[in-house]
């Protein structure tokens, strides 16, 4: 899990006895863990950019049905020639219309009265031949034509398949991204929450010290103690005084980061709000559990399941790619201002083609398809493995915080009697201002270091729930 940048800077910053005015309900803007990560989840551009990812991959498979139906074309067009084309089919030698009307005159008494319409139309016919316009100065077409594929809806069924498991997979990711950016949320609010919280131990440290400072110094006019002694405590005060500064910027600084996360301005006083006692609760689940629940809840196997499925679809709309391809097609045709072609035609058919040798591309294309496939399961195989150690490891992770946390409220509570044994041997002059100064220093470390184990057993805790998707 890649943490944001500005995390090594926080946990530094929290490292400080850091202290701000104990004047903090004077920051008024509580926010819950669940609300900090339901503005993040809402603001951040990863999940925005994700959602759209799923979008994108949802508008691609819906186009990929496209070309399963007939591909309707129109093709329409509008001439306007130069003339309009006129044909002489009797040829140069043929007689004129006079001398033909010349000829056939002695002819024409010995035709039947019945058939001397018929003869007047045929010569009517013969000299409109002479000069025969068989296309119009302007022309006029519209084509109507419908392709359906046949044996190519193999590879494209295939390719919806694909596209299918795609979307899946971008919708997997998504969560995947979701779940990371709770994570981080997590991690940021609990280092927030570890900073202030440590404001407590150091606003206690400097009372402690404060305390010594004026004791040293009551006992120095009752000549009990050196002025060696006042200054170890005036330095010891300016030493926690200037981490105390430091500090105030750590929560600053870990506050903006929660903010920015959030959508909200960086300056405005964040307070992480909610009820994260320093001895947690003990888990319920056992550890096969726990890598149980991750292996059927995280999206990182289901989406490599996608992608086997889309292996699967590619590596078939290869096979498909190998057959010949055959579509029917139905085309319409009405064409104005010609002799030589109807008005209205139309015909259906079919047609093939096959690339029937291409140096065997198809064939190696298919062969590597099958290797993607090989390739998208052996990555199943190593994701179980991965999400197994990845969840042992938050598992442990977790179980060593809560030893940590008993560990150090043992080390608390020896240093605060430590502290309570020396500032009586301090009270009746055998102990000195060093040890003193030394019984503060451990006692302020013990609690600093207790913060800081709690912090991040509620790190761990949310680690642990990134691994398990959410499911513990």
């Amino acid at each position: 899990m890649r943490f944001p940048n500005r995390a090594g800077i926080i946990v530094a910053a929290c490292l400080f006895a850091v202290a701000v005015p104990s004047a903090s309900s004077a920051l008024e803007r509580p926010v819950t863990l669940e609300e900090a990560v339901k503005a993040a989840l809402e603001h951040s551009p990863k999940s925005r950019m994700s959602q759209l990812a799923v979008e994108k991959a949802r508008d691609i498979r819906n186009g990929s049905l496209g070309p399963m139906f007939p591909n309707v074309t129109i093709d329409a067009g509008l001439q306007y020639w130069d003339d309009a084309t006129v044909m002489d089919f009797l040829g140069g030698d043929m007689p004129s219309d006079d001398e033909l009307a010349a000829a056939v005159e002695p002819f024409a008494a010995l035709i039947p009265e019945e058939s001397k319409a018929t003869f007047g139309k045929l010569m009517n016919g013969l000299s409109k031949m002479r000069n025969y316009q068989v296309a119009d100065q302007l022309t006029a077409s519209v084509t109507i034509q419908a392709v359906q594929p046949l044996t190519p809806l193999i590879s494209l069924a295939a390719a919806w398949r694909a596209y299918g498991a795609a979307e899946d997979a971008a919708r997997l990711e998504a969560v995947a991204e979701r779940n990371n950016i709770t994570y981080e949320v997590s991690q940021v609010f609990f280092q927030l929450m570890s900073a202030i919280r440590m404001t407590e131990v150091a606003r206690q440290g400097v009372e402690l010290v404060q305390a010594h400072l004026k004791m040293a110094q009551s006992f120095q006019k009752a000549d009990m103690v050196g002025r060696d002694d006042v200054l170890r405590a005036e330095t010891a005060l300016a030493q926690i005084s200037a981490q105390y500064d430091q500090g105030r910027h750590g929560v600053e600084l870990a506050r903006a980061a929660l903010n920015v996360m959030m959508g909200i301005p960086p300056d405005e006083e964040t307070v992480p709000a909610g009820d994260f006692p320093d001895e947690p609760p003990e888990l319920t689940i056992t550890e096969e559990d726990a890598v149980e629940r991750a292996l059927a809840a995280r999206p990182e196997q289901s989406k490599l399941q996608a992608q086997v499925r889309m292996a699967e679809a590619g590596k078939a709309a290869r096979v498909g790619q190998l057959v010949p391809v055959i579509a029917a097609v139905f085309r319409y045709t009405w064409f104005h201002g010609s002799e030589f072609q109807r008005e209205n035609s139309a015909f259906i058919g079919a047609v093939l083609q096959w690339d029937f040798w291409n140096m065997g591309q198809r064939w190696f294309e298919m062969k590597a398809a099958d290797k993607d496939l090989q390739m998208a399961r052996a990555g199943m195989d190593m994701a179980r493995d991965l999400i197994t150690l990845d969840v042992r490891k938050a598992f442990i992770d977790l179980k060593t915080g809560r030893s940590l946390i008993a560990s150090y409220r043992k080390a608390v509570e020896s240093a605060e009697e430590n502290l309570r044994v020396v500032t009586k041997k301090y009270e009746a002059a055998s102990a000195t201002s060093v040890e003193m100064l030394d019984a503060h220093t451990s006692l302020n470390m013990a609690r600093a270091n207790l913060a800081v184990a709690v912090n991040n057993y509620y790190i761990s805790y949310a680690n642990l729930q990134r691994a398990l998707a959410g499911s513990l």
